[in-house]
């Protein structure tokens, strides 16, 4: 429809906003527009939306093609035990 662009600087980066008023369609659905999301988001990929206070922020996630495997807290405490373990006798042989 309308399209809006602006320039902001965001921690001394320059950065271009492409704003652009649209339609809220039956059921809350939107289209983003396609020069908005090229590059940024995959045809069929998934995203994640944000409600904070009044905006929304859609941000793409991007997905693994293998399982990952979620750690106990019992299993994470067990890591960081070696690894504090490892540390100290490294410094004691003087390695790092």
């Amino acid at each position: 429809m309308t399209e809006i662009q602006n320039f902001c600087n965001i921690e001394n980066m320059q950065t271009q906003i492409l704003e652009e008023i649209i339609k809220v369609r039956p059921r809350g659905v939107l289209t983003v527009p396609k020069k908005m999301r090229e590059g940024l988001f995959d045809l069929g990929g998934v995203v994640r939306i944000k409600k904070l206070g009044r905006r929304l922020i859609i941000e793409p996630v991007k997905t693994l093609s293998y399982p990952v495997r979620s750690y106990s807290d019992k299993e994470l405490q067990e890591f960081f035990d070696l690894d504090e373990k490892e540390t100290k006798e490294l410094k004691a042989k003087g390695l790092i």
